[in-house]
């Protein structure tokens, strides 16, 4: 489920040392999953002319997932009838240029908050899926898709709720960024049925997933990154999270594409008001794409999953985005030498 953190003044040595504690492990179970031919020495493709090679998968793959995405949102919206729930969540926007691994994370959030259905039910739960070792395939992504759908059917057969959802419908050219405008839909409708929203304490655990991330990165590259959450001047609202978020995402890209890669299309985010739920969206995106950098570094080992959260806050959120700026930085840097 959603993760977080439970004591904030012990957490950061003891990711630290473990982070290193394990360097060893990863320098033997890791290898490069470009295609370009790897260099001696850190072993990893650097060069901007030389990206990674992309596999080129048919509209049909799409055209599946998106057609499974559209149909969690008609099971989802059947359960609302049945229940009446009648709220009206604010629309997400629309991120063109999404990846499998993109779609893949918020399949676990979604997945995350039919559980949370369920248990509220009574009904037997399902699982969140690990983030996988590598570029999830087509296959992948539906699986973890698939999911959601067979756990909100369970519940409608533990109901013995009999209405069968219409027939969706996809776009005439099937795309990622329209199946993760599904689940993205989807994730704000089961609010509603679970009765709360996200709060910042899920979007503080996906934070230190990134962490985490960044580690086993800093690891593969031997960089030293700091473990020390800045000092914050003044207390902080989600608009300047996000802002931060953004800022790190722009980071991020750069990042992948100073590494070889081809880099992922920055999202869009209109600032104007801006809550938990955005801010744990924008994470989201900022975990798929520490992944991508790992997955291209041959980093095939899984980041630990942090205990619960106990109520972060704007400013806690924000100093721990300053610390992911900070640690970017120094692993970009490392990557001009």
């Amino acid at each position: 489920e959603l993760q977080g953190v439970s004591n904030r003044t012990s957490r950061r040595p003891r990711a630290w040392h473990r982070a290193c504690a394990v360097g060893f492990v990863f320098s033997c179970a890791v290898g490069p999953l470009s295609e370009v031919e790897a260099a001696p020495g850190i072993d990893i493709p650097m060069r901007r002319d030389q990206p990674t090679t992309v596999r080129v998968v048919p509209d049909s793959a799409w055209a599946d997932i998106e057609l499974s995405a559209a149909t969690v949102l008609r099971e989802i919206e059947v359960l609302r009838a049945e229940l009446g729930v009648d709220d009206a969540p604010p629309k997400p926007e629309f991120h063109e240029g999404r990846r499998p691994s993109h779609v893949y994370v918020k399949s676990m959030e979604v997945m995350a908050k039919v559980i949370t259905f369920q248990r509220r039910f009574g009904v037997p739960v399902g699982s969140v899926r690990d983030m996988p070792l590598s570029e999830p395939s087509p296959a992948d992504v539906l699986a973890a898709v698939t999911d959601i759908l067979d756990g909100l059917r369970a519940v409608k057969k533990q109901m013995v709720i009999e209405t069968e959802v219409d027939e969706a419908v996809v776009s005439a050219r099937p795309t990622l960024s329209g199946a993760y405008k599904n689940l993205a839909d989807a994730s704000l409708l089961l609010d509603g049925l679970i009765g709360q929203p996200l709060n910042r304490d899920d979007v503080f655990g996906n934070m230190m997933a990134v962490i985490e991330e960044l580690n086993l990165i800093a690891t593969k590259l031997q960089v030293v990154l700091d473990a020390e959450t800045p000092a914050v001047d003044g207390p902080k609202g989600s608009i300047d999270v996000a802002q931060q978020q953004l800022r790190a995402i722009y980071k991020a890209v750069s990042l992948q594409a100073r590494l070889g890669m081809e880099p992922s299309a920055v999202p869009t985010l209109t600032m104007v008001r801006v809550t938990p739920t955005e801010t744990f969206d924008m994470i989201g995106l900022l975990w798929a794409e520490m992944a991508r950098i790992k997955w291209h570094l041959g980093v095939n080992v899984s980041a630990p999953r942090s205990p619960q959260s106990a109520h972060a806050d704007a400013t806690d959120l924000f100093a721990e985005m300053l610390l992911i700026i900070r640690n970017l930085d120094q692993i970009t840097a490392s990557t001009r030498s």
